[in-house]
C-alpha cells in the first residue's frame, strides 16, 4: 500500500529490530553450537560484543533496504503471477518471498563477512562459506519474522506517522 518516506522509515526501523535481533541470535547460535566456527571466551556461552556488532551492523543494513521503494512493488508484482490479492493470506505470504529473499541473502553475506573477514581476519572465501551454510536457516527465519510482523508494525508505522492506510474499493 502507498505510505509517506516517514512511514517506510518507521516501519523499517522497527521491523528490522526484531529481523537483526532474531538473523544475530540465529547466527551466533549457528556458529558456536551448531557449525563450531567461533568459540565463546572461556566460562561464557555467547560473544556479547560480537552479538551488538553484529545486531547494529545488521540493523543498519536491513533498514537501508527497507527504504528501497521498488522492494515491496516488485514483491506484488511477483505474487501476483502466482495469486490474487482476495486470496489473503497466500497473497501476503507470496509477497514476502522475493523481498525477503533480497533481505536474507544481503544480511546474510554482510553479517557473515562482517564477522568473518573484517573482525575475524579470515579470507575472503571464508563469507562466501559462512553464507552458504547460513542462508537457508537465515531465509526461513526472516521470512517468519517479516510474514507475521509486517502487518502489525505497519499499523503502528503509520499511526506514529499520522499516515492512514488507503481505503479498498
Amino acid at each position: 500500500m502507498p505510505m509517506k518516506t516517514s512511514t517506510r522509515f518507521v516501519k523499517a526501523a522497527l521491523l528490522n529490530l526484531v529481523t537483526a535481533l532474531v538473523l544475530c541470535t540465529l547466527c551466533e547460535w549457528l556458529a558456536l553450537y551448531v557449525f563450531h566456527t567461533a568459540q565463546a571466551p572461556a566460562g561464557q556461552g555467547w560473544i556479547w560484543p560480537m552479538f551488538f556488532i553484529n545486531f547494529a551492523f545488521a540493523w543498519c543494513v536491513a533498514t537501508v533496504i527497507g527504504m528501497v521503494p521498488a522492494l515491496p512493488e516488485k514483491g506484488v508484482r511477483w505474487a501476483l503471477k502466482r495469486a490474487r490479492p482476495e486470496d489473503g493470506l497466500r497473497f501476503g505470504a507470496l509477497v514476502n518471498v522475493p523481498i525477503n529473499t533480497v533481505y536474507a541473502v544481503v544480511l546474510c553475506y554482510l553479517v557473515g563477512a562482517l564477522d568473518a573477514c573484517v573482525l575475524g581476519g579470515a579470507p575472503l572465501v571464508a563469507s562466501v562459506f559462512g553464507f552458504l551454510q547460513n542462508i537457508v536457516p537465515v531465509w526461513v527465519a526472516c521470512y517468519v519474522v517479516t510474514l507475521f510482523l509486517q502487518g502489525p508494525v505497519e499499523g503502528v508505522a503509520r499511526g506514529i506517522t499520522n499516515d492512514p492506510a488507503p481505503r479498498m474499493a
